[in-house]
């Protein structure tokens, strides 16, 4: 089974609103250049922050407009399989 077939399978099974989200996801690594944390880490410190804070905001308004996505009192880590 391909990585895109893992994933179409595994996001058929999520919520709407979950499918969405990791489509956008997916979408978003795909229009922009891969950057591990290596590679991020010798970006100048300017440029770093610029796209930490660009994800936080995005993560931000993410959460905002989707509250079923929180996930609050855990015990141990969530599974998403």
């Amino acid at each position: 089974m391909s990585a895109s077939e893992m994933i179409a399978e595994k996001i058929k099974n999520l919520p709407e609103i979950q499918a969405q989200a990791v489509s956008a996801f997916i979408d978003e690594i795909s229009a922009s250049p891969a950057t591990d944390a290596t590679e991020l880490m010798r970006l100048p410190l300017t440029e770093r922050r610029r796209i930490l804070a660009n994800q936080a905001r995005q993560a931000e308004a993410l959460y905002r407009h989707n509250p079923e996505l929180i996930v609050e009192d855990l015990d141990e880590p969530a599974s998403y399989e």
